[in-house]
Order: C-alpha cells, then structure tokens, then sequence
C-alpha cells in the first residue's frame, strides 16, 4: 500500500516517456553562429516566482547553485552539497544517514529531528517544506535530479515568511521547456550502493512535460543500516503569450535507518558499529501545485498558487533503558510459591464491604501517603466477628504471606549504592526475565493545504510586488513504548517470553499521547527595490503575519507517568493477605487472594485520586488555542560607487541590509512547553511546597518524542539581522565577495531537559549569532576553481538552567535535590545533575571555522578532474551547553557519613571523554570522461584519506562497559550501573568509499 502511489505515477511517467520521446519527424538543420551575451542571470526574490532581481540589486549574500553545478556535484544529498559548496554550511550527522543530517547556515539549522531548533525555512516552487509539526526538514524528499536551481537568502527574509530566523532556501523544479531531453544514469559501489536516475524533458512550443525518478538502495557503511529511497517528480506546462500554467506533482516513499550516535569508546574498537538499533523512518509523501502567470504587458503580471501536501512519518527506534539505574529488584523482583506466616498465626483478613475488591482500610487517603487514622479495620481473627473493630492495623495474632526471591539481589547491582563506596551493597545485578531496552514507535501524519496571489511590476526603476497567502496544517502524533532486549549486535527486541511477566510494558504497548494539532496563518508581503540611478538600488519590504494554532492532546500526568519498569502487573504476585467479599466472616476464601504492597497504588491511589492513574492518559483531553500576529520589515542598499568608470574595480558592490523575522512556536512545542506557574506539588496537602505547574503531581510530562501535554503559552522568537558586505570581480571574471553579518534572536526556545525521562521546550532568553564570509571563484584555461570560507560565532545571551547528567561541571551536593524556584518558576541555582548556562556560552553543535574548495581540472575536451576538500574546526556537543565539561574529571557525590555523623564527597565516575567533536578535513576526488557524444562514464571516491571524525554528538552513558562490579550479559550490558562509564556519544564520518557509473544524455 505505502508504494502504491510511486508505482502508478512511476509507470505513467515511463509510458508517458517512451511517448513522448520517440524520434522527432525528418526536418532541416539550419546551423546557426553562437553569440555569447555577457550579463547576470536573474535572482527570483521570494517563495514564488513574478519579481526578478540581478545579484547586484539584491542587498545580501545570495548564494546560488544551478542544475548542471548539482549534476556535477556528483552528491548523495543535499546536505552533502550544500557542505561542500557554500560559505556558513556544516552538517551534522545525528542518525547516521546521509538523507537525515541537520544543515546549519549561519549556526540556524534546518533539521528532520524533532527537538532540533529550527530556524531556516525551506521552499520548493514556492510550498514550504518545513513540516507543521516541529518545523522539520525531511531532505530525503527533496529529489535532486529534479532540480533547476537553488538559492540561499541570507538573514531574517521577512518575504519569506515564518521560520525564517536565519535564512531560506528557495529550491526550483526542471520543466520541460528548460529542459528538453533525456539523462539517465547508474552508480553502485561501496556499501553495496546501487543508484539509478532518470529524468526526461520535452515540449512543442506551448505545453510542456517534464518527468523525474530516482531510486537509491545500498547496506550503510554501519552496522544494520540500510535504505532505499524512491522518489518520483512530474511536472506540466502549458504556456501562451499572456498566460502560463503549470501542475506538478511529487511522491516518495523511502525507509531509512540511520542509528545514531555512538560512544567514543565503541567507535574506536570498531568503527562501523552500532551503540543500539534499530532506528528506522519510514517517510511518505505526495505533494500537489497548480500555478500560474497572468501577463498584462511587459511589466506586470498577476502569479498564484494552491497546493496541497500530504506526509507521514512512521519510526521505530531501538536504545538502551536508562531508567534501568533506577531498577531496584523489589516488587518487580519475581517470588518463589513458597509463602508462609510466622509458625502458628494465620493469615491477616480484610473486609470489602462495597465489594469494590479493595479492603476498606483505604477508603480514606491523604495525598501525601499516610493512611488517615480511624479508618483502617483490623486484621480479622478466626471467629472475630467484630469486623469494624479499630485497632492498630497489624493484629499480632495474625500475618502476611511471605516469600523468597527467586533472584539473589536487585536487576541493577547499584541499587542501594549508588556511590559504588560499598561493594557489598553492588552486587552483579540479575540478568534472566530483566528488560534492558527500549523500543519507542511514533506515528505522525501532516496534511497542509496552502494558496498564495502575487501582484508584480517589473519595471525599469521598480521591482515590486504585494501579496498574500494562506496556509493551513493539520496534524496527528501518536507514540507509544515497549521494554526490550538486546542481542549480540547490540539490537533491540521484544520477546515477552524472555521478558518476566511482571512488567506490563514488555509484553504490551504503552501508549504516551495522543495528539491533534491545526494551524493556520495569513500573511501580507510587499517588496520594493527601487533604483533612482543604474549603481544605487534601494529595497524596502514588509510582512504581516496572523496565525492560530490549535491543540487536542491527551497526557499523562505527572503521578501517572511511572518509568516504563515501574507499570507493573499486580496479578503476577504472590498473594500475601486475604479480602473477604461483605461483612460476614463466613464468606472469606480460605487461600490468600490479595497483595497489600503491590495493589495499593494501583486499587486505592487509582481510585481515590483523579490525578494518579499509572501507564494511563488523563481522563479529559486537553484543548488550547494560541493566537500570534507580527509585522515584519526590512531595508537595505546595494552600491555600485565605480560602475560607470572604466577602472578595474568598477564592479565593486558594496550593500547592507537590516531585516527583521518572527517563529510562531510549533504545536509540539507548545504541547511540551514548560510551564512555571507556581502551585502546590502536592494539591490538597496544606503543607506541600510550591513548585512550577510541571513538576507538580497535576502537571504534564514529557519525554519528547514521546510525550506531550497541555501546557502554556510560548511567546514567539523574534530575530533581528544586520549585514555588511561588498562583492565584485578581479583578474577578468573571477568574482569575490566578503561580509559580516549578525543575527539577535529574542525569546529563542531550546529543549530543556529537567529529569532524565521528561524534557520541556522553554523560553530562554536571547541568543546570537554573528560571523564572517568570504568567496573567490573562478576560471583561467583548464583550472576551475573555488573556495569559501565562514566563521560563525553562535552564542547564548542570556543566563538559563538545563539538565546534563553526564556534564562534569553538574551540580552535585545532596541539598541541591530539592531547588528553589523564583517566580518565573525556574531554578535559581542548578539542582542535582543540573548546570549553570550564562551568556557567551558557545551553541553546541557550530563549528567557528568552515572552509570548502574544489579544484577542477579540464584536462581534455572529454576529460575533466576534481578535488573538494571539507574542513570544520571543533564544535561543542549536546549536554555541554555551558562549554564546562572537562575530560578526565571526576563526578563527586555528597553522601551520608559511614559514622552517621556529616556528609563526604565520594568520588565516582571518571569523565574519560571531551565535551567536543575535534575539526577535521577530508578530501574527495572525482572524474568524469565523455566517451562519446551524450555518453560519459564517472569515478568517485570520497574521503580519499580514510580520515576518521565526527560531525556531531552529546554527553551519554555507556552501559556496555567492562565489569568491576557488574554481571555482563550476551549483549555486553553490564547489570551494575556504577560499573557503566561516561562517554562522548558522537555521529561518526563515513570511511574511505568507491563508486563508478555512467550517464547517457540525448
């Protein structure tokens, strides 16, 4: 069913081809002189076609790439390109699959990863490609054999609408008319990778047809990661001397593994391993335009669209069960049928007088735990008739059940001791029947309906257009999670057989949310460049935004959402003391048939308490709305102070343009977002302490993808953009161009974790970025040539507290347990395992220095050859957001005295690993050699020196350490969690790889 789509298309597209190319009629060839005309080719402004700039009235650093330079590119991905070709780019490589890597421009990313802030919006022929939940980037979508061009605007665009924070990337499809022919191809190699491409253009002179498809399919240079993408384009045109139409449609289906970082350790023993797997994304997608071009004369022209786009993602991700460190034994510990009283006494009884199947004992609770007094029945006697009888709750002449375990200690050896200062508190741990794994399943489907009218003057001294456009997002999310285990190769299944029964979520899935989310924005857009002289071009432009965002959401809250070990199946104890069904004696069973400890929580908490209800949603939905509006300008100049001067520098272009852009926040950040209302932790206790709405008992949880809940209002990010910069040509037609820009964002928000299982978005304040770009480019003889360069300063600005476990600088004394909170419900100082992030701290993530050049050589007319090389400097990682975390360090703990008199530092863990990913540089060769006219076959090899590094990565844990104290299990899982060692977790580079193909174009 998923491919069903891609297949017809597919076959009309073939048939259509084979139609539509067959040999033209015999007619005469008339060969005409080449004139080659000198000039610029112009810039398209906006998501949308109608108004046409040339590079030197465009007051910003617009960087473009055509179709023929991404053939060339020879590339895998748009990440691949754009990080090789253009100035401010790097990639980093969080999956482990080319198709899924975060792009950063400017230190803003664009990113398929929810959670990932995002701040670039992505166009393609005019349909934002930012989905509506999260504002992700799915690039594995986007075919590239389709591609006519692309175009990065630099700064907050406000033409560009929402989302666009730092930039925006304008993508444009081929056509029939443009491009008339056909060009097929083949690549394999390296991985197993097979690569097949074909794409064909034709037209009459007035309709037009232009058809594209691409399927990929190889192993992964890591271990099981394989993908295969699908992906099928189909564009038509009609075109007259008034009008133009055109209809397109785009549909892909693709399955891709990518499986994540690693820690450091583990990829210097074997690089192409696995940390778990597996981590799979299946993405869907059809996309449908209708446009169009009304011409009135010349200058004027009316254009419009309406689109429709339906995606879905479905993912199954395999990892380690962090909360396993919180695995006591306990009431998940399993029980011998031994179970026995104290010599002589019988077992205890209890009345249920309203037969509801819970002992009246706990008809009366307090929120805090503590049974009220006067409302616990005794234990019944045999022969005691006076079931009402108030006296203490454990009658001496009677007892509960109890039993041996099967196990000889807790299923994680630390419990009990978490300093690992008392071995003989950390045992091995218990490995048969413990779950060690995580399985996560997410369901998310989109569907945005969208149009846009567009008025344009093309004039001599104006450029302008006004417009507006509507776009409306709706969409579903549904997750759920599964205890696991892992095998030999590190992934991640469940078999319920394997699993001890007692733990609910092996055998079942447990569901964290369900959730529905609209949006809609209207907007208004004008620009105008206006250029009293032929060297001076002014611009002013503006944009009006209203948007609504809709959420339907049910959660769990805090009291019910347990660790994934903590839902347990009460019927899978051993019964312990006996209920008797009314109030006479006669009619209690004579075998025990209740577990006071275990089916407390779940029969007394449960039905006492609306806000309890373990591994269950809340009872009620919950429905927001948020409403946003903003205007959004910008000005700016571009100068050509020399243009009418017959001197070399006469195309010197200095330009500077300030412009001002807005992100309304997305439905799954206002659905997590953090809400620091002050209430009561505990509601109905006088003597509870205040904390922020999300920590409280009534409080929503999160644990993102996994879970959302109905929270509060997020003010959305406004961010300011300067930039300076000056571009020109020296030694003919070498061109260069150098600037400095800055981009202030206001209100920025960034996920923030607060335990390890529940994470919140959160405002925090300003963050920055600023930098430096310079290129040079150029042809002389056989040499083609090109170098870019960026430094990117990307900074926090404001002061702000995040969780980070495995930071050495984390807070770590006993008193830092409980925080206080100051009005805005945040931290006043770190708690435990919490760290200190103050303005100046650098992002995670961007690289200072990114330098890429690529040398071609035409060595003969059929033979040409090339080097690119890519470098980055270092980048600090995820977790260390306070640019504190110090390898070799120690993690101490404040803990109780063995003499009971005082606490003492203990030293624990040490941090073996740095709180960054170093620079690297690695080089890639190509050729390519015509054999005959159309015909050409072509060599790659990436990474020519087998260069190992990173690109990515964050602050982890790894439980696949060596054993001091712990039982290692098949998988290498070491079952005492003081045993596991901090690590770097970083997304590994791919390793030296080979390909050849050959491409045939008629």
């Amino acid at each position: 069913m998923r491919s069903r789509h891609f297949f017809i298309l597919l076959s009309s597209q073939l048939a259509w081809s084979s139609c539509c190319f067959a040999a033209p009629p015999e007619t005469s060839i008339i060969e005409l002189e080449t004139v080659v005309v000198e000039g610029q080719a112009p810039t398209k402004i906006g998501p949308m076609e109608g108004l046409q700039l040339n590079k030197e009235q465009i007051p910003g650093n617009v960087q473009s790439i055509t179709s023929e330079e991404i053939r060339e590119s020879m590339s895998t991905s748009l990440g691949d390109m754009m990080n090789s070709r253009l100035q401010s780019v790097n990639v980093n490589d969080y999956q482990g699959n080319p198709f899924q890597m975060d792009i950063t421009y400017r230190g803003f990313s664009a990113s398929p990863q929810i959670g990932s802030p995002q701040g670039l919006s992505v166009f393609l022929d005019g349909v934002r490609v930012n989905e509506p939940f999260g504002d992700v980037v799915n690039w594995d979508l986007i075919p590239m054999n389709a591609l006519s061009g692309m175009d990065i605007f630099p700064g907050s665009n406000p033409l560009f609408g929402l989302n666009t924070l730092g930039g925006a990337l304008a993508l444009r499809t081929k056509n029939g008319f443009d491009d008339a022919g056909v060009n097929a191809g083949f690549q394999g190699g390296s991985w197993d990778r097979k690569k097949g491409e074909l794409s064909a253009g034709w037209n009459n002179g007035k309709l037009g047809a232009f058809m594209a498809f691409t399927g990929f399919d190889e192993e992964g240079w890591r271990d099981n990661s394989p993908s295969q993408v699908m992906q099928g384009f189909a564009r038509f045109d009609w075109r007259e001397d008034k009008f133009s139409l055109r209809f397109s449609t785009l549909v892909v289906s693709n399955t891709l593994l990518g499986n994540g970082l690693i820690p450091t350790d583990l990829y210097k023993q074997h690089p192409e391993a696995v940390f778990t797997s597996p981590d799979s994304t299946e993405n869907e997608l059809q996309q449908y335009n209708l446009g169009g071009e009304l011409f009135f004369n010349d200058e004027w022209s009316l254009t419009g669209q309406i689109y429709r786009r339906d995606s879905s993602r479905n993912s199954v991700a395999g990892d380690i069960y962090e909360d396993f460190r919180d695995m006591s034994g306990g009431l998940e510990d399993p029980l011998n049928t031994d179970g026995n009283t104290r010599t002589g006494q019988p077992i205890c009884r209890y009345q249920d007088a309203n037969l509801d199947g819970i002992p009246d004992y706990g008809l009366d609770v307090d929120f805090d735990g503590i049974i009220d007094s006067g409302t616990l029945n005794a234990p019944l006697n045999p022969g005691d008739e006076n079931f009402l009888a108030e006296v203490p709750p454990m009658d001496p002449d009677c007892d509960q059940l109890s039993y041996t375990r099967v196990s000889n200690g807790p299923r994680n050896g630390a419990f009990g001791d978490q300093s690992n200062q008392r071995p003989d508190l950390s045992p091995s741990g218990w490995i048969d029947g413990t779950p060690i794994g995580v399985l996560s399943q997410t369901a998310i489907g989109q569907l945005t309906d969208g149009g846009s009218l567009q008025l344009n003057w093309n004039g001599n001294q104006h450029k302008f257009m006004v417009g507006g456009s509507i776009d409306s997002a709706h969409t579903d999310f549904d997750t759920s999670q599964r205890l696991g285990l892992i095998d030999a190769t590190h992934r991640v299944y469940n078999d319920p057989s394997q699993i001890d029964p007692v733990f609910t979520a092996g055998r079942e899935d447990i569901h964290n949310n369900a959730f529905a989310g609209q949006s809609t924005t209207f907007s208004g857009y004008f620009n105008e460049t206006y250029s009293p002289w032929d060297n001076l071009h002014l611009s002013l432009a503006g944009r009006f935004n209203q948007t609504r965002v809709k959420n339907n959401m049910k959660a769990r809250t805090r009291a019910g959402f347990q660790n994934l070990h903590e839902i347990l199946d009460t019927n899978q104890f051993r019964p312990t003391v006996i209920v008797c069904p009314g109030t006479d004696p006669s009619s209690c069973p004579a075998a025990a048939n209740y577990n006071i400890q275990a089916n407390w929580m779940r029969d007394v908490f449960e039905s006492q308490n609306p806000y309890y209800g373990i591994g269950k949603y809340s009872e009620t939905p919950t429905s927001e709305t948020f409403d946003y509006s903003s205007f959004n300008p910008s000005v700016g100049f571009s100068y050509l102070p020399f243009k009418e001067l017959d001197v070399p520098y006469k195309d010197l272009n200095l330009f500077f343009n300030w412009s001002q852009g807005t992100r309304t926040p997305s439905s799954v950040e206002l659905g997590c977002a953090f809400d620091g209302t002050l209430v009561p932790e505990n509601p109905g206790d006088p003597n509870s302490p205040l904390a922020p709405k999300s920590f409280s008992t009534i409080g929503g949880s999160c644990t993102l993808p996994t879970t959302l809940s109905g929270d509060p209002f997020l003010p959305q990010i406004f961010a300011n953009s300067y930039e300076f910069g000056l571009r020109g040509k020296v030694f003919g037609d070498w061109e260069w161009n150098a600037g400095v820009y800055r981009t202030d964002l206001k209100d920025d928000i960034y996920l923030v974790g607060i335990t390890a299982n529940r994470s919140f978005f959160d405002s925090i304040g300003d963050t920055r970025r600023q930098g430096i770009e310079f290129g040079f480019s150029g042809k002389a003889g056989i040499v083609d040539f090109r170098v870019n360069y960026g430094y990117t300063e990307a900074t926090f600005q404001s002061p702000w507290i995040m969780l980070s476990p495995h930071n050495s600088s984390a807070e770590n004394r006993v008193n830092s347990f409980f925080p206080s909170y100051g009005q805005d419900g945040r931290p006043l100082e770190p708690a435990v395992d919490m760290i200190q992030v103050n303005p100046g701290d650098r992002i995670p993530g961007v690289p200072l220095h990114n330098i890429n050049a690529t040398l071609n050589l035409h060595l003969t007319q059929q033979w040409e050859f090339g080097v690119t090389m890519v470098a980055h400097s270092s980048s600090f990682v995820r977790g260390n957001e306070n640019n504190e975390h110090t390898q070799g360090a120690f993690n101490y703990r404040e803990q109780s005295n063995l003499t009971g008199d005082g606490y003492v530092m203990v030293q624990g863990r040490q941090f073996k690993d740095a709180g960054t990913v170093p620079g690297y540089a690695i080089f890639n060769l190509k050729s390519r050699y015509e054999v005959f006219k159309g015909f050409s076959v072509f060599g790659l090899v990436n990474n020519i020196f087998d260069r190992r590094y990173a690109s990515a990565g964050r602050l982890g844990i790894n439980p696949f350490s060596p054993s001091e104290l712990g039982t290692i299990g098949p998988s290498g899982w070491n079952y005492n969690s003081n045993d596991w060692q901090s690590s770097t977790l970083i997304g590994p580079g791919a390793p030296r790889a080979y390909w050849v193909g050959m491409e045939y174009r008629f």
